[in-house]
């Protein structure tokens, strides 16, 4: 809010600082009504002050003494002065800009008036309580005296003009109040009835304390409102809204409270506004505003919001001075009185005066100020400023073109430059001398009568005038862009009468709407009358689309159309509100869509113009936006709608339906309402936002219904993207392409093909026959099958099609069994043929078609007669077939199968003879014959004659198996025959009959298997029981077997002592503590019972029962400790890894104390591989003792092909751990000494001939090797003469080791070893066995297995050529290590399952033998005891 003027405190005779005499006496200030350009002062110089709305003294009028009371009339013309002391009242007259001769009411001491809201009667009150009513309209006087007994100290009028007095003076009410009274106010105050209509009430303040509400309603009934203590005393009160109070108090505050008499009194708001003092309050209802003064300042609040604050106006210079405050009925101005004389004037609202051109806009921003500004930018507020224009007048009109802006007065019009592209010179001129300096004034023009209207465009300006007259003319003469002084009034001077009511101005066309309903285009470039719309009633406004020749106007009835010259089109805009106050199109040049808004008071509605779809052009109304109050829209931008407000600013609005897109808030299960949101977004054109929620919206019907949006407006490249990229319908996307590749651009053609996808056949048909293609309607209904329809069309579109179409016609009344129409239309198809534009001999396929449908519609009609010689000489099998099943199904049996034969269908002229049972005829047939139902029926046929043979064919090849079974059981004695079946076709009803001929040969078994085929378990269950053959029927079910059964089925074993078998199903059952005590009953025999108890236990998962079985293998029950493998297995079957591999090292060790190194080597190799299988890290001693059992036994394959220092190295190996094998130290030490010797390993000979020279082997040493062997100890060989061991890289990093080393002392790791040669794995080499998947060199594999045809590690059976080398060496590698458990190992102790065991005999201490079968380098071996000395025995290896 802006100050104007301010009104010193010297014109209104205050000194400066006032004196107290001054202070004592107020100022007193008064806007004009109804028209507010005036206002009234008054203050202690006794002058009456009349200053303009831009704070010019128009003129005064002096008084005789103080000013007490001013007041306007209702309508503005006159305003009133009473001074002290005079019984004349002083009238200003408005309308003549004077004073006029003072009017004497004869009263002495006048005190107040009052104006009627709605009258011309002035009311004046006197000191002494008489009262006057003055009639302006009539100079009558009415005293009416002694109306109080005291001073009237308030008049207050209600809006009916009744009071407690009426017109007349009569009092109609009178009562005694409490107190002294003030502020007398009209309003009124809703009763608790809502039905009921708001009651007169008036409300006084009584002591500057309380509130006195007098009803008239209940005037017995009155109300007083008292307030806090701490608010003080009621400086003054408004009446706002729907009964609520405005109060101010003394101390600052001011508060909200309702009338309303439900919630009387109840305080709705409530602040302490200022700190010290509140002067007055003051409400504007136009405005919808309420303004405080206070401490110095003016607060102005919003009263929809009250807490918001709009603006503060603080006078420094009259801080504390305030005396009260008053608006412009129209809210425009806010005058504030100060005690020391001053009065300041406040600019609250301007007119909302605005006008646009493109993206430019003109508007009033103070009285006399025009702003341009240029919304020329992206984003909500995206705006340049150009420049502010000063004008000489208050313009109560503006228009802008793409040129100049004009400001209007009354009849006056001025023209400035705009400052933005330069006219287009048109005529042969010189070149004119231009000023381009923006706001430049460069025509004015005095009109003959008052401006209603005008309009721009960019040389001329089109201005219509209240009288109905129109004026083009050019604006700026020196631009030479049109004759000069160039002028043009309509309506022309032979259509006088013709009243123009509205006017657009383009670049191109002059358009105007009459007071007869027509709207005339009149093109400026040929200056003539071009087109005319006629419409029913006056045209009041016209709004032109920019740069399209469609417009909307609006006639005196409120309704709203859009117009369309080009397509011929005008049409109500439908949805519109009836409040509707003006239209903007969209300007953005980035739109391809017709879009424009409507607004009322409340709401703007977006609109989108649709001027092509498969139907009519449609508007459609697309969500609407909350408008502030008192904003008027100027320009809509890409969804910003650009409005001006009552302060002279200009307020951007984005539309709702241009809100970004927040895909949170939809609701997935709302299918509807999503698809709603994508089409609103295609209709505005927002396709950037509407692919954006691909992927994001999942719901297909919402993506469906944009589709059909698309096609509706025949888009059929964004329907064929959605179909193909979301949809995935691949159906649509071909039809969508077909369309777009061989369609031509007429809408109605492509209208058509999109109708035809709507399913719009008849809409379609009248498209494609108003188009240049209506062959396409004729296509259409071909393809749909509408043969009646499409043999119309054909008639007057394509004759040559008749003859096709007719019999296409036939065919489907034929399949409507319509056969007398069928017959018809192949008679017509028939002699039509004629015409057909086609090749002879399609022609001729077309004649036998029709002809066969005539023979076919012969027989229908029942003329068989007359079809069978129709059918004479006829070789076409289909005809013949088509005939045949028409006799036959009207039971003509013989005729019929006489035609499917001549047709060589020989199943149906079988079957056809089978129904009329003409069997002499199916015989013969037989042989060609593969149907079974055909057979089945000559079958019993033949049994009923009691040809046994031919039935029991029939039934073979009918594959009647169960008739068969029972011919040969009860007729044919075929028993094996009858078995055979039933085993194969496993048919119940055929084992049902072969189980009671068993029974009677009393073959149990055999009827117990049949009659479980037969499904008749009980049965088969009892008959077992009773004739012991349940181990049959257990054999026989087990695998089908309820939980029940077997449950039966063990019982039986267990009340017979069969306790395996008992234990057997029961473990199938799933008991598994009965189970295992049945296999624990079980004597031990073969093992089977333990193992199968272990089984159980593993499958039970049971601690208890696991506790169980270890006592039963630890002899707990019988006092026989069973076998240590068991203990394993019980591990392995509890999935206890860890534990088994522990039992097994321990049984394995024991193994190899005793000598069994096979047997050790095999149970190690058996759990490595069961560990691996299961994926179980494997234990590093399982690992090193299962390398060391096969080093030792490896020796012997080496010795045997000749590798004898491989032999020394694994003999080396083992004897390094010689205390692994204390039951033949002697014997391993001897044989390593001797293949060392032999290999020249002199150094490591010495070194184990040495350990046997000690005193607890010499005398175990073989006497035949003694002797050498302390040779070799007392001349040992030097250390030069020693072999040394090849190296060969480490797998891990490369370091070159000792072959046969399987430690790498570089990175510390545990080689793997070669499972054929003992020595450490290389990548280059790496190979896997087959069978136990081991590594090995491959050269040494390929050696060994060439020699032994078998892996030395597991013995399966290899050929050389199935040994390859790893592809993947590498993850083999690490697979090794990573599979060996690593973890430290706790101490063996001994197992309290496994101690007492024996696992065999074990030679003696005495009773050394050699560890190998190897020949000894010491000479042959002449006898068998040094044989069995020199090699252990083939059960020890």
């Amino acid at each position: 809010m802006n100050k104007i003027f301010t009104l010193n405190s010297s014109l209104h005779g205050y000194s400066v600082p006032p004196t107290p005499q001054q202070l004592q006496q107020q100022v007193h200030f008064k806007w004009q009504k109804s028209i507010c350009s005036i206002l009234a002062t008054s203050g202690v110089n006794n002058i009456l002050n009349l200053i303009d709305r831009h704070g010019h003294r128009i003129d005064s009028v002096g008084l005789p003494g103080p000013c007490i009371s001013l007041c306007w009339s209702f309508d503005g013309e006159w305003v009133v002065a009473v001074a002290e002391g005079s019984t004349l009242l002083y009238v200003w007259d408005a309308s003549i800009r004077k004073s006029i001769p003072p009017i004497d009411t004869n009263m002495k001491g006048l005190s107040q008036q009052a104006w009627s809201h709605s009258s011309e009667v002035l009311a004046v009150g006197s000191t002494k309580g008489n009262l006057l009513l003055y009639n302006k309209k009539t100079s009558k006087k009415i005293p009416v005296l002694g109306k109080h007994s005291k001073a009237i100290v308030c008049l207050c009028w209600n809006k009916e003009d009744f009071t407690l007095s009426n017109v007349d003076g009569d009092t109609i009410f009178q009562m005694g109040l409490k107190g002294e009274p003030s502020k007398l106010q009209w309003s009124t105050m809703r009763t608790t009835t809502a039905d009921s209509p708001p009651s007169l009430v008036l409300s006084i303040v009584l002591s500057n304390k309380t509130i006195f509400f007098h009803s008239m309603a209940t005037p017995d009934a009155p109300i007083e409102l008292a307030f806090q203590s701490k608010y003080g005393s009621i400086v003054t009160y408004e009446w706002f809204g729907e009964g609520f109070l405005m109060i101010g108090f003394s101390s600052g505050y001011f508060i909200v409270v309702s009338t309303n008499m439900n919630e009387i009194g109840q305080e709705v708001f409530q602040s302490h506004n200022f700190k010290d003092n509140l002067s007055d309050v003051c409400i504007s209802a136009a405005l919808e505003k309420a303004a405080t003064a206070g401490d110095g300042c003016v607060k102005v609040h919003e009263l929809g919001d009250l807490k918001d604050v709009y603006a503060i106006l603080t006078l420094e210079e009259d801080r504390g001075g305030l005396l009260g405050m008053e608006w412009t009925d129209d809210g425009g101005f806010l005058t504030v009185g100060t005690r020391s004389g001053n009065v300041y004037t406040y600019l609250s609202k301007l007119p909302v005066i605005g006008s646009s051109c493109g993206t430019v806009i003109a508007y009033v921003t103070a009285l006399r100020e025009i702003t341009i500004v240029d919304q020329n930018k992206s984003g909500f507020t995206g705006m340049t400023f150009m420049y502010k224009k000063e004008i000489e007048f208050e313009p109560s009109i503006v228009a802008i073109g793409p040129t100049y802006f004009a400001a209007g007065m009354n009849s006056r019009m001025n023209f400035y430059r705009g400052g933005w592209p330069k006219p287009v010179v048109k005529w042969n001129a010189p070149k004119p001398k231009l000023s381009l300096k923006p706001g430049e004034n460069v025509f004015q023009k005095d009109y003959l009568g008052t401006i209603k209207l005008a309009s721009l465009n960019t040389t001329m300006a089109a201005v219509l005038l209240v009288d109905g007259r129109l004026q083009v003319h050019s604006i700026d003469e020196r631009a030479i862009v049109l004759p000069p002084s160039f002028t043009k009034t309509f309506p022309p001077s032979d259509m006088e009468s013709l009243v123009i009511t509205a006017v657009s101005l383009t670049n191109e066309l002059l358009i105007y709407g009459t007071e007869s309903g027509h709207i005339h285009h009149f093109s400026l470039e040929d200056w003539a009358l071009v087109s005319e719309v006629k419409h029913q009633t006056s045209i009041q406004e016209i709004y032109p689309q920019p740069k399209r020749a469609r417009f909307i106007f609006r006639d005196e009835n409120g309704d709203a159309y859009l117009c369309d010259p080009v397509a011929d089109v005008l049409f109500s805009i439908p949805n519109l509100s009836t409040k509707t106050i003006g239209f903007v199109w969209e300007t953005s040049q980035s739109s391809e869509r017709s879009i424009f808004v409507s607004w009322d008071d409340l709401f703007i509605t977006t609109h989108a113009y649709v001027p092509f779809s498969i139907k009519d052009q449609q508007c459609i109304s697309l969500g609407t936006t909350k408008l502030p109050h008192g904003l008027k829209p100027l320009i809509l931008n890409d969804g910003i709608v650009i409005c001006q407000t009552p302060g002279g600013k200009l307020s951007h609005i984005r539309l709702t339906t241009h809100e970004p897109i927040n895909v949170k808030i939809f609701d997935e299960k709302n299918e509807k309402a999503i698809g709603k949101t994508l089409q609103t977004l295609y209709t505005l054109g927002r396709m950037t936002d509407l692919w954006a929620l691909i992927g994001v919206v999942s719901s297909r019907k919402a993506w469906v219904m944009l589709a059909e949006a698309a096609l509706h407006v025949m888009d059929l490249t964004t329907a064929k993207r959605v179909y193909c990229q979301i949809l995935h319908d691949p159906g649509m996307v071909i039809t969508l392409s077909d369309i777009l590749e061989t369609t031509c651009e007429e809408r109605n053609v492509l209208a058509g093909h999109v109708s035809v996808i709507f399913g719009d056949f008849d809409r379609a048909q009248e498209l494609f026959l108003s188009s240049s293609e209506p062959i396409q309607a004729l296509i259409m209904r071909r393809d749909l099958m509408h043969w009646d329809h499409a043999l119309s069309l054909a008639s007057k579109l394509s004759p040559s099609d008749v003859s096709v179409i007719s019999r296409e016609f036939a065919s489907k009344l034929e399949t409507e069994s319509k056969f007398m129409e069928a017959l018809t239309m192949y008679e017509k198809a028939l002699e039509s043929s004629t015409r057909m534009k086609v090749v002879e001999s399609v022609r001729e396929d077309h004649q036998v078609a029709c002809s066969a449908g005539v023979t076919r519609m012969t027989f229908r009609m029942g003329d068989t007669s007359r079809g069978m010689k129709m059918l004479t000489g006829v070789d076409d099998a289909k005809l013949l077939t088509e005939c045949a099943a028409i006799l036959e199904g009207i039971k003509m049996y013989l005729e019929s199968g006489g035609l499917y034969e001549r047709a060589k269908n020989w199943e149906k002229a079988a079957e056809v003879y089978t129904k009329g049972k003409l069997w002499n005829k199916v015989g013969p047939l037989l042989e060609q014959v593969s149907s079974p139902k055909i057979f089945l029926q000559y079958a019993k046929a033949k049994e009923a004659a009691k040809q046994y043979e031919e039935a029991a064919s029939a039934y073979e090849r009918g594959k009647d198996h169960e008739n068969l079974v029972r011919l040969y059981v009860e007729h044919l004695q075929n028993i094996d025959g009858a078995v055979k079946i039933v085993r194969e076709t496993r048919s119940r009803d055929s084992a049902r009959i072969v189980s009671k001929f068993f029974q009677s040969m009393r073959d149990y078994k055999s009827v117990v298997e049949f009659l479980l085929m037969a499904g008749m378990v009980d049965e088969a269950f009892e008959l077992a029981q009773h004739h012991d053959v349940m181990e049959h029927f257990g054999e026989i079910v087990q695998s089908e077997a309820t939980t029940e059964m077997l449950f039966n089925i063990a019982t039986y074993f267990e009340s017979k002592n069969q306790l395996l078998n008992a234990g057997i199903y029961l473990l199938k059952a799933k008991n598994y503590i009965r189970a295992l005590r049945m296999f624990i009953r079980c004597p031990v025999l073969d093992g089977k019972p333990v193992e199968l108890a272990i089984e159980t236990v593993g499958m039970a998962k049971s601690d208890g029962l696991t506790h169980e079985l270890i006592d039963y293998l630890m002899g707990e029950n019988d006092g026989i400790p069973k076998e240590a493998k068991y203990i394993f297995k019980l591990y392995m079957s509890l999935g206890a890894f860890r534990d088994a591999a522990r039992t097994a090292i321990i049984i394995a060790r024991e193994e190899q104390m005793l000598g069994n190194y096979r047997t050790a080597h095999d149970l190690l190799l058996d759990n490595f591989k069961q560990l691996r299988k299961c994926k179980a890290k494997i234990p590093a001693d399982l690992e090193r003792m299962l390398m060391l059992l096969h080093s030792y036994i490896l020796v012997k394959t080496l010795v045997r092909i000749n590798q004898h220092e491989l032999g020394a190295r694994m003999l080396i190996r083992v004897s390094n751990s010689i205390s692994k094998f204390p039951t033949h130290v002697v014997p391993i030490l001897t044989s390593t000494v001797i293949e060392c010797h032999r290999s020249d390993l002199k150094k490591e000979a010495y070194e184990y001939a040495a350990m046997l020279m000690r005193p607890e082997y010499r005398n175990l040493v073989d006497a035949k090797y003694k002797r050498k062997i302390e040779q070799i100890v007392r001349r040992p060989d030097s250390e030069e003469n020693t072999v040394s061991e090849k190296l060969s890289p480490c797998p891990y990093c490369k370091y070159m080791v000792p072959e046969t080393s399987l430690d790498c002392i570089e990175c510390k790791n545990h080689l793997p070893y070669c499972i054929s040669t003992g020595k450490h794995m290389t990548l280059e080499e790496w190979s896997l066995c087959p069978s136990c998947e081991f590594p090995s060199l491959l050269s040494g594999f390929k050696l060994v297995v060439s020699q032994t045809s078998a892996c030395s590690m597991c013995n399966a059976e290899l050929k050389v050529e199935d040994l390859k080398l790893a592809p993947n060496a590498e993850e083999l590698l690490r697979g090794v290590k990573e599979r060996v458990d690593t973890t430290p190992q706790p101490k063996d102790q001994p197992d309290p399952a496994t101690k007492e065991y024996t696992t065999g005999t074990a030679a003696g201490p005495g009773k050394a033998t050699t560890p190998t079968d190897m020949d000894v380098p010491f000479g042959a071996v002449g006898s068998e005891k040094q044989a069995a000395v020199a090699a252990p025995s083939a059960s020890r290896v």
